[in-house]
């Protein structure tokens, strides 16, 4: 059985969002049609989220498992050569069973743009046409609020029995200006449904003067359900980049990957310089190792070189027996990284946390 990762560019003008829906209209039901037509049997496929009706994406990301063997380009060519023409495959990768594109996200980049000109029919289904002039300085001066680890309850339409924690970091958000569409990039790790629209739709009303920049705080504080319900148009939304993180091992309890943001880090390390050790695959380099569905640290794995392997070092007992479970793997990942057949996974207690 294949693993191939799909990027997908689509305009989400004439769908229901992306998710299979009972009257066929989705993005997802598009491409899986395809892939049966193509395969002579049925593909589920799995994205890193929803997009909703009317969204357009730039590069949206899943993945399907099949028995049918081809190269990534003849994948490519047959899915596009049936699909319609406002959904087009951007690149097609064969990987491991280890990617997974809702569950190995690192962060994503949703572009909210909105047409600051006279109308126009060649941004409608890309960008919201917005009547009235926008205090675009005052707008900026709102997103600062935004930005950060909030409980975004206000600020989305998930309700609190099906999501019961709302809590969510916006990493940045970034104005841009070209010709007449100002566009507002939110990145963050992940998003609400509506959360993005509805921050987007906030800071449109304090561009148009109805609210002032401190009430975005307010509105954060209160955490209420019916204080924000205003929703952007979706046609200014789109997902324009999902960036992901790398698996070393896993199994149904735990995992060994690659540092995040909201991780306790190696001393004397950053973030960025730990993402860039392990996209440029330098040695030595370091990965954390965690429970699979909290996230938990239970300890930290050294890369150290080709010839040397690599250590996990755990924190108790009880982790260095589960850190034993993904020894194969781990030995797996040192050949397929570049390491001699000699090099060895070693796992060891660590005196201290």
């Amino acid at each position: 059985m294949k693993r191939y990762r799909c990027t997908v560019a689509y305009c989400g003008a004439a769908y229901s969002g992306w998710q299979s829906q009972r009257n066929g209209t989705s993005v997802q039901e598009q491409i899986e049609s395809v892939l049966h037509d193509i395969a002579h049997a049925k593909i589920n496929i799995i994205a890193s989220g929803r997009t909703d009706a009317g969204v357009n994406a730039s590069a949206q990301v899943f993945h399907f498992d099949t028995e049918l063997e081809m190269t990534p380009r003849k994948w490519m060519g047959a899915i596009n050569g049936h699909l319609p023409k406002d959904i087009h495959i951007m690149d097609v990768q064969e990987t491991d069973h280890l990617f997974h594109a809702r569950y190995c996200v690192r962060r994503k980049q949703y572009d909210y743009r909105i047409n600051l000109g006279p109308y126009d029919v060649f941004t409608r289904d890309t960008a919201y046409q917005c009547p009235v002039k926008l205090d675009v300085e005052k707008m900026k001066e709102a997103s600062k609020y935004l930005i950060g680890t909030h409980d975004f309850t206000s600020f989305n339409s998930n309700t609190l029995a099906e999501t019961h924690n709302q809590v969510r970091t916006v990493y940045d958000i970034v104005f841009t200006r070209e010709g007449n569409i100002l566009k507002l990039s939110f990145h963050g790790k992940g998003f609400l449904r509506y959360m993005v629209r509805m921050m987007a739709a906030q800071l449109v009303e304090v561009g148009r003067g109805r609210l002032e920049p401190e009430d975005i705080q307010k509105m954060l504080e209160a955490r209420s359900k019916t204080i924000a319900r205003k929703n952007a148009p979706a046609n200014g939304l789109t997902l324009e980049k999902v960036e992901y993180f790398e698996i070393c091992a896993l199994n149904e309890e735990v995992m060994i990957r690659e540092f995040l943001a909201d991780d306790d880090l190696p001393e004397g390390h950053t973030i960025d310089s730990l993402e860039r050790d392990v996209s440029e695959s330098k040695w030595p380099r370091y990965y954390v190792m965690t429970y699979r569905t909290s996230q938990q640290q239970l300890g930290i794995m050294s890369a150290i070189s080709p010839e040397e392997g690599c250590i996990v070092e755990v924190y108790t007992e009880t982790d260095r027996l589960r850190a034993e479970c993904l020894r194969a793997q781990l030995q797996e990942w040192l050949i397929k990284n570049g390491a001699s057949q000699s090099a060895e996974v070693k796992i060891v207690l660590k005196q201290e946390k």
